[in-house]
């Protein structure tokens, strides 16, 4: 058992070194440890050196506690602006939710509420539910220094000629098919119409 011993004791130690190596945070080479001592010993001999490294140091990080207290401030600031645009999405919200509700969609009479129409005609040798199946879309506009009431936006001439034609049957003789390019209207168009 005495023989044992010294190997106990050897196998113990090189357990507690490598420990210790393998738990330190920093391991100094020789140069490294010489500089350091260099140092020391310097700053021994030069004390307001090291108070002024330590008031330096100080004084860094209070400026960037102060920098990081700020940019917490702006921070809150923005959470604040982001909060304020959350409400405001809400809001636009419910009042689209509110139009979307209360829209009478054209060309029907809703179920419920009290509305009011303008009847224009009562024909019994005209038939026009073909073309007001789809909605045209009543529109006014300033021309000409008068103003100008605009049905419907056909995507073919044709159309356009075929309901101007039967607006005309209407006794509204004066209507005629305008064109509208990228939102301008074209003034020097003329439709080829057939009576």
């Amino acid at each position: 058992m005495k023989n044992n011993l010294p190997i106990f004791t050897f196998v113990f130690a090189s357990i507690l070194l490598f420990c210790n190596a393998a738990f330190s945070q920093t391991v100094l080479t020789k140069p490294e440890k010489k500089a350091l001592k260099k140092e020391i010993k310097n700053l021994k001999k030069h004390p307001e050196i090291y108070k002024d490294n330590k008031d330096n140091t100080a004084k860094k990080i209070a400026e960037q506690e102060a920098e990081i207290e700020s940019l917490k401030a702006q921070l809150t600031t923005e959470w604040g602006k982001v909060d304020s645009l959350k409400t405001a999405v809400t809001e636009a919200e419910q009042t689209i939710a509110e139009f979307e509700k209360s829209n009478i969609e054209c060309g029907k009479v809703p179920s419920q509420g009290t509305v009011y129409s303008v009847q224009i005609g009562n024909f019994k040798n005209l038939d026009l539910r073909s073309i007001f199946n789809v909605s045209k879309g009543l529109r006014t506009e300033n021309y000409t220094g008068g103003n100008a009431y605009l049905i419907g936006n056909f995507i073919t001439v044709e159309e356009a000629i075929q309901f101007d034609t039967v607006i005309k049957k209407l006794g509204i003789t004066n209507a005629f098919v305008t064109q509208y390019i990228d939102g301008t209207r074209n003034v020097t168009f003329k439709a080829i119409e057939e009576n």
